[in-house]
């Protein structure tokens, strides 16, 4: 697993990014539209849950941590 903060250039509001919440109890939930990014933001933001990103290659796909929720706030436009 990387780090989407190390990746330095994490293309965070790509089609080609899926994003996955995972809760404390083992709960796992696909986000997908605007509405279900803030809530993931907000639960990662205050330690709820963890929030990772698949960016999908031509071939083969990597798993990120979200580490940078400052910007994938701003890069997804979450509150705009």
């Amino acid at each position: 697993m990387r780090s989407a903060k190390e990746a330095g250039c994490f293309p965070f509001s790509s089609k080609r990014v899926c994003y996955i919440e995972v809760f404390p109890d083992g709960t796992v939930r696909q986000v997908s539209g605007n509405h279900e990014k803030i809530a993931a933001f907000e639960n990662a933001l205050h330690e709820r849950s963890k929030l990772f990103a698949v960016w999908l290659g031509e071939w083969r796909s990597d798993l990120f941590v979200v580490d940078d929720l400052a910007a994938f706030e701003s890069e997804n436009n979450l509150f705009r």
